[in-house]
């Protein structure tokens, strides 16, 4: 008996923390979400990367950023990269 699975988009999942999201300096487009709860890894130095804002559990996430896959990001690195597209590469506050 063949069974089929539904996968629920990565949008209708809640997020289940709140992140510190850093930017990259030279690089606008791309950014490190950390969970509050964990420690900010120490290749985000202040030389190149900056601190952009929290991102609450009830916030809109930035263009790029899927819950999905910053909680196995997080699972396995303790922090996710992504990268905002070209013509949204800044986040609204």
């Amino acid at each position: 008996m063949l069974s089929v699975q539904h996968l629920a988009s990565a949008s209708s999942l809640a997020r289940d923390c709140t992140y510190n999201l850093f930017r990259n300096k030279q690089r606008s487009a791309l950014l490190c979400a950390v969970p509050v709860y964990r420690p900010v890894p120490t290749f985000l130095s202040p030389e190149q990367w900056i601190f952009e804002r929290p991102l609450q559990a009830s916030d809109y996430g930035p263009p790029g950023f899927e819950d999905r896959a910053a909680s196995v990001g997080v699972r396995f690195n303790g922090f996710y990269l992504f990268q905002v597209t070209a013509s949204q590469n800044k986040i609204a506050a």
